[in-house]
């Protein structure tokens, strides 16, 4: 095992650059593409300004309702400055919250509490007044119910009284909590659907997945390289098999990749926020063990490198489509169940550890390693 060791860490020693540079490809691209997708984004947002004229709870309450929606960028300034740049189009529209605003909220009132300004290329300034509309009439009808609920307390005197506060509070609550609005729509004569399941999205770890099929399957062409390499007659005179000599160096290689794989984990955990648990971890290492086998075996297989390139981007571009790990296919699985079974991506992109395909390639590589070898001296 020693010499094996000396003899791949001559070879690395030639080309471990390009050897670092596949080993890092699928973290660095997957950081790459989900930062330019968060830039993107970000940038496709509706620049809307928000003036406040007080700042109280109830229109910070209001500010911060328009700010969390996913579709607008907010920019809190002055009137003028925001008039301005809504006459250069820097903004989409203006938003005005008035002084006064939380008394009239209190009070039940509902007119002059906003003023709004448009411009000739105002493409989003409907929906968006509509949705502030709708949560300064929420927050006056929660008021006036509020008004209602304590002048019957007044009428109909009871042992605990409840402040205007209190009661604003409550309904609050009770909106968070419960579930206000519940639909359920089928057509006739269907049957119901069972657990609905989730969609496979374009995610951090679907991507580093299927860069990683590909890097995996280039480093893995050294088995190709080697086995032109004229030198299979030479083994008959080594006190080590040549099966025994790649699986020792499949095992040096699957070793480094589960390294790096380690270190993704850190860096999706640092900079992308990705949870981390063991059984997470025990799904990475039977998915790399799966792909370090199946790239092994599939290399196995060629004489020619360019030809194991292009079967390689072909494997990769398919699994890419077919899997789920970018685009949805919820309507294929709901309707033919045994397509997750087969797919090799399935468990790993749930979280799990891939039992199926990491038996089908190790039974697969223990009737390899049957096999009698024959070397004519």
């Amino acid at each position: 095992m020693r010499d094996i060791l000396k003899t791949r860490l001559i070879h690395i020693k030639k080309q471990w650059l390009s050897l670092l540079f596949w080993l890092l490809f699928p973290i660095l691209t997957t950081l790459a593409i989900i930062n330019l997708m968060n830039i993107i984004q970000s940038d496709t947002k509706v620049p809307v300004g928000i003036i406040l004229e007080e700042k109280t709870n109830s229109s910070m309450e209001l500010y911060q309702h328009i700010k969390e929606t996913p579709f607008i960028r907010v920019y809190e300034t002055t009137e003028d400055d925001a008039l301005h740049r809504l006459k250069k189009h820097e903004l989409d529209s203006v938003f005005i919250i008035h002084e006064g605003y939380e008394e009239k909220i209190r009070q039940g009132k509902r007119n002059q509490l906003i003023t709004s300004y448009q411009s000739d290329l105002s493409f989003a300034f409907s929906p968006i007044k509509e949705m502030i509309i709708s949560y300064a009439q929420q927050e006056t009808s929660r008021s006036k119910a509020a008004h209602i609920i304590q002048h019957l307390s007044e009428q109909y005197p009871q042992k605990e009284q409840w402040s205007w506060k209190e009661i604003i509070n409550k309904s609050k609550s009770i909106q968070k909590e419960e579930n206000l609005l519940y639909t359920k729509f089928t057509f006739s004569n269907t049957d119901k659907q069972g657990p609905k399941r989730e969609l496979f999205t374009l995610d951090t770890w679907g991507i580093w997945a299927l860069l990683s099929i590909l890097t995996t399957l280039f480093i893995f062409d050294w088995l190709i390289k080697e086995q032109n390499a004229n030198i299979l007659p030479r083994f008959v005179f080594i006190r080590f098999t040549w099966k025994k000599y790649l699986l020792y160096n499949f095992l040096l290689y699957t070793i480094l990749f589960l390294m790096f794989d380690m270190v993704a984990i850190g860096i999706f955990h640092t900079f992308l926020k990705e949870p981390v648990n063991l059984s997470f971890i025990g799904a990475i290492l039977s998915f790399r063990l799966m792909l370090n086998t199946g790239a092994f075996l599939l290399a196995l297989c060629f004489k020619n490198i360019f030809l194991f390139y292009s079967v390689s981007f072909i494997i990769t571009l398919f699994l890419s489509i077919a899997s789920g790990a970018i685009l949805p296919i919820e309507s294929i699985t709901r309707n033919y169940n045994w397509v997750e079974y087969f797919n090799p991506l399935h468990a790993f992109l749930s979280g799990q550890i891939s039992y199926l395909w990491s038996v089908i390639l190790i039974a697969l590589l223990g009737l390899w390693c049957g096999r009698k070898e024959k070397y004519n001296a």
